[in-house]
């Protein structure tokens, strides 16, 4: 009887831990758009990206033509893949030039805001765990002429050359790190923050960025609590 008391009370624990570790292990995504653009979700090929995640994108809403640019806007209460609400936000700094609507079917790469004059275009992630860990996926022009190098201060520097993961809507994208995204893994949030700028690459014409992919990584602390748990429910198992 004592050992299927203590075997449920270690199953509710593992239980609940593991809600504990699928809850921080969400990702949001977020799509640049010019102004008007209505949609909650994609349904086609760009429901994929770099990162695998759920179909829900937010969409960050900005003025279109080389005039206009994103700086100073923000984007607040972003949800997560699956549609639940979070406290992240994206805040656009300054630098920005202009942004760019695109025709074309690829959506997901086809607006984007961007710079130019080797000027440094700054946006900040915010209302992220602190001391928190994620992978980021910043996403580039398909123009292959829009080399962007993506800097996060003691991270280092990822450059994508640019390139159309694809552009029919309704097939699956391909997307190829170093060229059509960056990749940035382990990123720790100091004070709940990120901040990253976007620049020109050597021989570039412009600096782009059409959307990114913000990934929360489980803290090793959950993990190892969730193995230990259930290898004592599994040795107890075997003891009845």
């Amino acid at each position: 009887m004592k050992t299927n008391t203590l075997s449920k009370i270690i199953l509710s624990f593992a239980a609940t831990a593991l809600l504990v570790a699928t809850s921080e292990a969400e990702t949001i995504n977020l799509d640049i758009q010019v102004a008007g653009a209505s949609p909650t979700n994609y349904t086609g090929a760009s429901a994929n990206g770099p990162i695998a995640s759920g179909t829900t994108w937010n969409y960050f809403n900005v003025a279109t033509g080389g005039a206009n640019n994103p700086n100073s806007q923000s984007f607040l209460n972003l949800v997560d893949d699956g549609g639940a609400a979070t406290d992240v936000d994206v805040a656009f700094g300054l630098g920005w030039v202009g942004t760019f609507e695109s025709g074309t079917g690829n959506n997901l790469q086809g607006d984007r805001a961007y710079t130019q004059f080797q000027s440094t275009g700054w946006f900040t992630i915010s209302g992220l765990e602190v001391g928190g860990s994620y992978n980021l996926a910043l996403i580039a022009s398909p123009d292959g002429s829009h080399g962007t190098d993506y800097t996060i201060a003691g991270a280092g520097t990822e450059t994508a050359t640019g390139g159309s993961a694809g552009t029919n809507v309704n097939g699956a994208l391909t997307f190829t790190e170093g060229v059509t995204h960056v990749l940035f893994e382990n990123i720790v949030a100091s004070g709940g923050e990120i901040t990253i700028g976007i620049k020109q690459a050597s021989g570039s014409s412009a600096a782009v960025l059409s959307g990114l992919q913000i990934q929360s990584i489980p803290e090793p602390s959950s993990a190892a609590l969730l193995l230990g748990l259930g290898s004592i429910a599994l040795i107890l198992r075997r003891r009845k």
